[in-house]
Protein backbone atom coordinates (compact mmCIF):
# COMPACT_ATOMS: atom_id res chain seq x y z
CA UNK A 1 0.00 0.00 0.00
CA UNK A 2 0.66 3.77 -0.40
CA UNK A 3 1.77 3.83 3.63
CA UNK A 4 4.63 1.55 3.42
CA UNK A 5 7.27 4.24 1.13
CA UNK A 6 6.23 6.71 4.68
CA UNK A 7 9.36 5.37 7.08
CA UNK A 8 11.69 5.59 3.91
CA UNK A 9 10.32 9.20 3.31
CA UNK A 10 11.02 10.14 6.76
CA UNK A 11 14.59 8.70 6.71
CA UNK A 12 15.55 10.40 3.56
CA UNK A 13 14.14 13.39 4.66
CA UNK A 14 16.11 13.20 7.69
CA UNK A 15 18.94 12.47 6.06
CA UNK A 16 19.22 15.89 4.26
CA UNK A 17 17.25 17.86 6.87
CA UNK A 18 19.45 17.04 10.08
CA UNK A 19 22.56 18.61 8.57
CA UNK A 20 21.62 21.83 7.59
CA UNK A 21 19.44 21.77 11.05
CA UNK A 22 22.09 21.18 12.64
CA UNK A 23 25.10 23.49 11.45
CA UNK A 24 22.99 25.81 11.74
CA UNK A 25 22.65 25.56 15.63
CA UNK A 26 26.62 24.41 15.73
CA UNK A 27 26.96 28.02 14.20
CA UNK A 28 25.47 29.75 17.01
CA UNK A 29 27.91 27.30 19.53
CA UNK A 30 31.42 28.05 17.76
CA UNK A 31 30.58 31.97 15.99
CA UNK A 32 28.21 33.52 17.81
CA UNK A 33 25.26 33.64 15.42
CA UNK A 34 23.42 30.90 13.07
CA UNK A 35 25.58 32.33 9.51
CA UNK A 36 28.62 31.45 9.01
CA UNK A 37 30.55 34.06 7.62
CA UNK A 38 34.39 33.53 7.84
CA UNK A 39 37.04 37.15 7.45
CA UNK A 40 40.08 35.21 5.99
CA UNK A 41 40.10 37.23 3.12
CA UNK A 42 40.45 40.89 2.33
CA UNK A 43 37.19 40.62 0.67
CA UNK A 44 35.19 39.18 2.91
CA UNK A 45 36.32 41.35 5.87
CA UNK A 46 35.50 44.30 2.81
CA UNK A 47 31.98 43.24 2.39
CA UNK A 48 31.17 42.93 6.09
CA UNK A 49 32.70 45.87 7.20
CA UNK A 50 30.36 47.22 3.98
CA UNK A 51 27.34 45.58 5.32
CA UNK A 52 28.09 46.98 8.96
CA UNK A 53 28.43 50.42 7.58
CA UNK A 54 25.27 50.60 5.61
CA UNK A 55 22.59 47.76 7.93
CA UNK A 56 24.14 47.83 11.08
CA UNK A 57 23.82 44.00 10.59
CA UNK A 58 25.90 42.05 8.56
CA UNK A 59 24.17 39.05 8.92
CA UNK A 60 20.83 40.40 7.44
CA UNK A 61 20.31 39.99 3.37
CA UNK A 62 21.03 43.57 2.06
CA UNK A 63 19.79 44.61 -1.37
CA UNK A 64 19.56 48.12 -2.79
CA UNK A 65 16.87 49.27 -0.64
CA UNK A 66 19.98 49.46 1.88
CA UNK A 67 21.39 51.71 0.41
CA UNK A 68 20.84 55.69 1.04
CA UNK A 69 19.70 58.06 -0.98
CA UNK A 70 21.73 60.87 -0.20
Amino acid sequence: MWYEILPSFFIITAAVGLPGWGLYHIHNLTLGNHYRRSLTDRWSRALYQRDMRLTGNPYEVNGLEAIPDN
